[in-house]
C-alpha cells in the first residue's frame, strides 16, 4: 500500500467487521475482492457506535492471509493507557497502516448511555504513533523496540476549518489524508494544491435511493444534482448514474490525487474491478 500510494496509483476498499463471531461471509468476500487488484482493505472500528468485532482481530487475519490492511484506529472509546497498549498490540499482530480517527459518538449507537473518552485529541494520537516509531511513549518513557506505523488522518474537503485542521495533522506527522466521499474534480484539485501530503479520495456509488439519501444528509458530502434527480426514476437509475459519475471522477482525477478509497456500501466486485482498472490507468 505504501508503494502504491507513493506512486499515486493506490486503491483501497473499506470493509465492515462482522456483527458477531461468524467470519465466513466476511472472509469469502475479502478473498474474492482481493482479486480485483485493490492495494489494501481498510477495516472500520465500530462505525456509528455499533458493536462489531474488533478491527485488530479481523486485520490480523487478513494480514496473515497475505493481504494488505489499513486499519481504522479510533480514540474516543479508549483511555490514554489503552490507546498505547492497543497500538503496541496492533504492531505485534503485523498491523502497521493506520487511519487515525476521533470515532463516531458512541451515544448514537447500540448503547446510548456510553460516554466518549477524551484523554487525547487527534493531534496527540498522531504524535503518539510517531513517538512510538522513535521508541518512546507519550510520556517520554523509552520503549523496548520501535514501531513502524504508517498513519493517515481524515479530511472534510468542503470545510475551510477542516482544511486548517488538516495542516495541523500534517505538522503532527500524518503520512496521508483520506477525504469524505467526493465527486467534484475542482475540489480534489484544490485540496491537493493546498495540502502538502498524499491524498486518498473517498468514492461511493450507490445501490439504491435509500443509500444515496443517507449519504446526501452527511455533512461534508455534496452529491451531484444528476444523481439526486435520478432517484425520481427508481433505484436502477441511481445505480447507473452514481457509478457513471464515480468512474468519470476517477478518470478525471487519477493524475491529480494519489489514490481512491472505496467506501463500504460498495459490494459489486465487477464495479470495484473497473474502478481499479481506471484508477491505475
Amino acid at each position: 500500500m505504501r508503494k502504491s500510494l507513493e506512486s499515486g496509483k493506490c486503491v483501497v476498499l473499506e470493509v465492515l467487521t462482522p456483527r458477531g463471531t461468524n467470519l465466513k461471509k466476511f472472509l469469502d468476500f475479502t478473498e474474492k475482492a482481493w482479486e480485483t487488484g485493490i492495494d489494501a482493505f481498510t477495516v472500520t472500528d465500530m462505525p456509528m457506535g455499533r458493536v462489531r468485532m474488533a478491527p485488530w482481530a479481523v486485520s490480523h487475519l487478513l494480514v496473515e492471509s497475505g493481504k494488505e490492511v489499513l486499519m481504522h484506529f479510533t480514540r474516543n472509546t479508549r483511555n490514554m493507557i489503552r490507546i498505547q497498549s492497543d497500538l503496541l498490540g496492533c504492531h505485534a499482530l503485523g498491523i502497521e497502516n493506520l487511519l487515525l480517527l476521533s470515532g463516531d459518538d458512541p451515544s448514537h449507537g447500540d448503547y446510548p448511555q456510553t460516554t466518549s473518552v477524551n484523554d487525547v485529541d487527534i493531534l496527540d494520537l498522531i504524535r503518539l504513533t510517531k513517538l512510538l516509531n522513535e521508541g518512546t511513549d507519550l510520556a517520554g518513557n523509552r520503549m523496548y523496540g520501535k514501531t513502524n506505523f504508517f498513519v493517515g488522518g481524515a479530511l472534510n474537503p468542503f470545510s475551510e476549518k477542516d482544511l486548517e485542521r488538516a495542516k495541523q495533522k500534517i505538522e503532527a506527522g500524518v503520512d496521508f489524508l483520506v477525504t469524505q466521499p467526493l465527486f467534484q474534480k475542482d475540489v480534489a484539485q484544490k485540496i491537493k494544491e493546498k495540502l502538502s501530503t498524499k491524498i486518498l479520495v473517498s468514492i461511493a456509488f450507490f445501490e439504491n435511493a435509500k443509500q444515496m439519501n443517507h449519504f446526501s444528509g452527511v455533512p461534508g458530502i455534496e452529491i451531484p444534482k444528476e444523481i439526486i434527480e435520478s432517484a425520481e426514476k427508481g433505484d436502477e437509475h441511481v445505480k447507473e448514474r452514481s457509478f457513471e459519475a464515480v468512474l468519470r471522477f476517477v478518470e478525471e482525477t487519477r493524475n491529480i490525487v494519489d489514490g481512491f478509497y472505496i467506501v463500504a456500501v460498495v459490494k459489486d466486485l465487477e464495479k470495484i474491478r473497473m474502478v481499479v482498472e481506471v484508477a491505475k490507468g
